[in-house]
């Protein structure tokens, strides 16, 4: 009892045993799925908000270089025309005779800037002047004399004059460019403007007519920003000279070749990660067929605003799943375990081992605990049905024990019987009555055996001969002859086997 007591105080409970393993390995469980599904969300969300901001830079690349594009068509709309090739081709003796083709080029030109394709504001029934389309002639072209003699930006002819010192005029000259691309401030208004210039040849012997100039206002692309707005950060439309052409936060021509991503611009395209005014910034860029960047600049921690929303729901659900599975996993294991643990106090109970009291019955519900109580009541029962037998089989074997207690005192007292009536015998001179009572106590001697099951040929022949000797006084024609191999006088054989053959 003391052992047992030891044994019990150095051991937890069933309840404890099992709680804690099944419960630490559903907060195993929980957490891994928690972290892993507010991963899967925290990455897709990310994802996601950089694929709109991807999208809205595409949104706004295509567009803008669309009415690019179109600029580009409208340049070389006035450089294949054969009305206008005609008029510019024409040579004059006097110059009062170019101004009929003078005001039809001007007309031409008027008409080609009142096509609205590039911004879709105001009343439909009105002509809006989407761009400026200008001719800068050279010297030797029909027109030259009437065009006007400064270049001003505006739809007109003008003479090429003024335009030898410019970057861009000089690039065309040179054949370092096919189409010059710039940004500048124009008119009385100092509108910001965006211009293309190309050259224009003849079409008859390829030398230089003049140049074709188109222009837009950049407001005809602030449409195209605003339909792809972004929630956070903004697009830059920079020239080959990181001057900014348009942008939601940097004036127009300003130059941003200072910012710390500008030096980082690899190639046509990308993406990085740079620090601007002390916090982390995503740009993704594009470049135009132009040679201008299209930059979108998006603050890192735009992509990762709900990190931390997802992370509280996700700890959240598994604080809350934690509760439910702690709670189920409680009465799943109380059930289990209390009547188990009831089933082994009542075991321990000396009434109940004792057999005084029978062990309680309980039902719990569960299949196999209810069995389990039901066997080992059973077997409870079986085992007080073999102590029972045990005891009856334990005295019977006792009795038994007495009994052959009793048997091996009678021929003892036996023997000594015979030998007193031996030795009595021998005193009255009787020497037949001596022999008969000593064959008569090796009979019984070999008989018993010490009461062993089993013994040697020799000594069973010894009990035969006895036997055959007092056979012999009693008839006296009686003749016995007894032949055993040696080798088998050593053999053992069962007791009182040649005693019914003699």
């Amino acid at each position: 009892m003391l052992i047992r007591k030891r044994m019990r105080s150095g051991s937890s409970s069933l309840l404890s045993k099992l709680s804690l393993p099944i419960f630490v390995l559903i907060v195993t469980f929980i957490a891994l799925f928690a972290t892993a599904a507010s991963y899967i969300l925290i990455r897709v969300q990310n994802d996601h908000t950089h694929k709109m901001a991807e999208q809205s830079m595409k949104f706004v690349y295509r567009n803008v270089w669309y009415q690019f594009d179109t600029m580009n068509n409208v340049a070389a709309f006035v450089s294949t025309n054969q009305s206008i090739e005609s008029l510019l081709e024409n040579n004059y003796e006097e110059s009062f005779e170019a101004v009929g083709d003078f005001f039809a080029l001007q007309s031409n030109l008027q008409n080609l800037s009142l096509l609205s394709l590039l911004n879709d504001f105001g009343s439909r029934r009105d002509a809006q002047q989407s761009y400026v389309v200008s001719l800068a002639l050279d010297p030797g072209v029909g027109l030259y004399e009437m065009a006007t003699d400064h270049f001003y930006p505006v739809t007109g002819i003008f003479k090429s004059g003024d335009l030898q010192s410019e970057p861009w005029y000089r690039s065309l000259g040179e054949g370092q460019q096919r189409t010059a691309w710039w940004g500048q401030k124009s008119g009385q208004a100092n509108a910001a403007m965006i211009y293309s210039a190309r050259k224009k040849s003849s079409i008859k012997d390829g030398r230089s007519i003049g140049t074709i100039i188109i222009g837009a206002d950049t407001g005809s692309i602030k449409s195209v920003f605003d339909n792809a707005p972004l929630e956070k950060g903004y697009h830059l439309l920079l020239d080959e000279s990181d001057r900014v052409i348009f942008s939601e936060r940097y004036d127009f021509l300003e130059n941003v070749s200072g910012l710390p991503y500008m030096q980082a611009l690899t190639g046509a395209s990308g993406s990085l990660v740079a620090k601007v005014d002390g916090e982390k910034d995503r740009v993704m860029f594009e470049t135009l067929e132009n040679g201008w960047k299209l930059l979108t600049v998006v603050p890192e921690s735009h992509f990762s605003r709900y990190t931390i929303a997802i992370s509280a729901i996700g700890a959240a659900t598994a604080a809350a799943a934690l509760l439910v599975a702690g709670f189920w996993l409680r009465r799943i294991v109380v059930r289990v375990t209390v009547p188990i643990t009831r089933l082994v106090s009542a075991v321990q109970r000396p009434e109940v081992v004792e057999f005084k009291e029978p062990l309680p019955n309980q039902n719990s519900g569960i299949y196999e605990v209810d069995e389990l109580h039901q066997k080992f009541a059973s077997m409870l029962v079986t085992i007080h049905g073999l102590i029972e037998k045990s005891f009856v089989e334990e005295m019977e074997r006792r009795q038994l024990q007495l009994e052959l207690l009793h048997a091996q005192i009678n021929p003892h007292f036996l023997y000594n019987t015979l030998d007193l009536i031996n030795c009595r015998a021998i005193m009255a001179g009787d020497v037949e009555a001596s022999q008969i009572v000593r064959s008569l106590a090796n009979v019984f001697r070999y008989g018993l055996n010490r009461g062993q099951a089993w013994i040697t040929v020799e000594h069973e022949i010894r009990q035969v001969e006895a036997y055959l000797h007092i056979q012999q006084m009693m008839m006296d024609n009686l003749q016995v002859a007894v032949n055993v191999p040696d080798e088998l006088l050593s053999a053992t054989i069962v007791h009182l086997c040649l005693q019914p053959l003699a």
